[in-house]
Formats: structure tokens, C-alpha cells, sequence
């Protein structure tokens, strides 16, 4: 079960060919693989900054709304907050503490048993027993 960071999602979507190529060669493997594909409301949450900056953000939002209708989006439920408040207590006392949107992201992963597909591994590498793959 694979759940896709905002990076891969903004890759798929972008303006880079280099990039929605890495995306995409990921996504077909992820698919070959049997993986469900699933992203978290947190990830949701941050493409919807990018609509909120836009220029052009009803093309934006439209454009955002057609790559999550492939995904299916993952809420933050109590076991998820419960996994929260461990990894942010163990990061602390580790003298390690992680952005809380990153951490909000891995552990409503770890809920369910997801590993975090991303470009950019160094927002997830200091959390516990999370499973990550970077493309």
C-alpha cells in the first residue's frame, strides 16, 4: 500500500517533464507492484496552498481535482494522532523535530499501514519504522 507525498502528486501534475517523467516510471511500477494509491487530506491540504498562490487558481483547482479523483485520500483518525504524539515525543527527545505537517503525513500512513512514496526522503528519514521509497 503505497501513499503519495505532495511530491509526486505536484510531479505528476507539473511543469517538468524530467520530474512527471520520474513520477509517472514510480506510479507504473507502484501499479505493476499491486499497490493501492492513496494520499493523506494533510497532502490535500498542501496542494491547495499551490491553488491559494496561484494566478490562475480555478485552473488550479481544476487541475487538482482531476489528479486526486485517481487517488483515494486518507483521514486523520485517533490511532493516527495516537502515532502522532509518539513520533513528535520521540523526535523531541531525540533533538531531531520534524515539521508537523511531515509527521501528520507519516504517521496517518502508518495508521494504516502505508509506506510514503516521495522525491524528498529527508522530510521522513528520522520517523521511526516508516516505510519510505523515493523515485
Amino acid at each position: 500500500m503505497a501513499c503519495l507525498d505532495t511530491t509526486i502528486l505536484i510531479d505528476l501534475a507539473g511543469r517538468s517533464d524530467r520530474l512527471r517523467k520520474r513520477a509517472l516510471e514510480k506510479l507504473k511500477e507502484l501499479v505493476k507492484r499491486g499497490e493501492s494509491l492513496v494520499t493523506t487530506r494533510f497532502n490535500v491540504a498542501e496542494l491547495y496552498i499551490g491553488i491559494a498562490r496561484s494566478d490562475n487558481p480555478k485552473a488550479e483547482e481544476a487541475a487538482v481535482h482531476g489528479l486526486l479523483a485517481d487517488f483515494g485520500i486518507l483521514e486523520f483518525d485517533d490511532r493516527a494522532a495516537w502515532i502522532f504524539g509518539q513520533i513528535t515525543a520521540y523526535l523531541q527527545s531525540a533533538g531531531k523535530p520534524a515539521g508537523d505537517m511531515d509527521v501528520l503525513i507519516a504517521a496517518t500512513a502508518m495508521a494504516t499501514g502505508h509506506s510514503i512514496i516521495t522525491r524528498d526522503i529527508a522530510h521522513f528519514a528520522d520517523v521511526p519504522e516508516l516505510k519510505v521509497e523515493q523515485y
